[in-house]
C-alpha cells in the first residue's frame, strides 16, 4: 500500500495480482521477458505518473512507464551509475519518442526550495510530456547548440562562396 505523492502506484497495472507472475520481468536481463513488461506498461492506467516518477527519482535500472534502464538512461543522459554522460544520441520524449528538437527547457522554481532554488524542466512540445531534470535539460540544450552551430559554419559555408 502507497500513499502521499506514489498514491498512483496503487492503480499501476503491474500492482494488480492477475499481474502478479510477470512482475519478476521488471527487473530481468532477458530481452522477451522486458518487452513483456513493457507491453503491460502501455495498457496501464498510470503509465505518466510511473515515467515521471523513474525520471524524476532517477530509477535507472528496470522497466519503468514502458521502457527499459537504457531508454531511461538515454533520456537522463546518465551512465549506469547515474552519473552524467555524454551519450551518442540525443534524448527523446520518454513518453511519445518525439525527437529531440520537440523537446524545449526552462528553469523552474525547485519543489523542494532550499539550496537549489531552481531545477530544469524539460517539456516536448508533442505530447506535452514534462520532468524536472538538469542532466536530461543539458543534454537537450546541447542539442540545441550544436544544431545552432551546424547552421552558422553552413550559412558562412554558402555566403563565401
Amino acid at each position: 500500500m502507497t500513499n502521499g505523492e506514489f498514491k498512483w502506484q496503487n492503480d499501476a497495472a503491474c500492482s494488480k495480482p492477475e499481474n502478479e507472475d510477470i512482475k519478476e520481468n521488471f527487473f530481468s536481463a532477458k530481452t522477451e521477458k522486458k518487452y513483456e513488461a513493457k507491453n503491460l506498461c502501455f495498457s496501464c492506467p498510470v503509465r505518466k505518473e510511473c515515467m515521471l516518477f523513474a525520471l524524476e527519482h532517477k530509477q535507472i535500472w528496470g522497466v519503468w512507464g514502458g521502457r527499459d534502464e537504457m531508454e531511461i538512461r538515454r533520456t537522463l543522459s546518465v551512465d549506469a551509475n547515474g552519473e552524467e554522460a555524454r551519450r551518442r544520441r540525443y534524448p527523446q520524449c520518454p513518453y511519445c519518442s518525439a525527437r529531440t528538437s520537440n523537446l524545449s527547457t526552462e528553469e523552474v522554481p525547485s519543489k523542494s526550495g532550499g539550496r537549489w532554488a531552481t531545477t530544469k524542466l524539460v517539456t516536448c512540445g508533442q505530447c506535452g510530456f514534462a520532468w524536472r531534470s538538469r542532466t536530461s535539460a543539458n543534454a537537450v540544450d546541447a542539442y540545441f547548440k550544436e544544431r545552432a552551430t551546424k547552421s552558422a559554419r553552413s550559412s558562412k559555408k554558402k555566403r563565401s562562396t
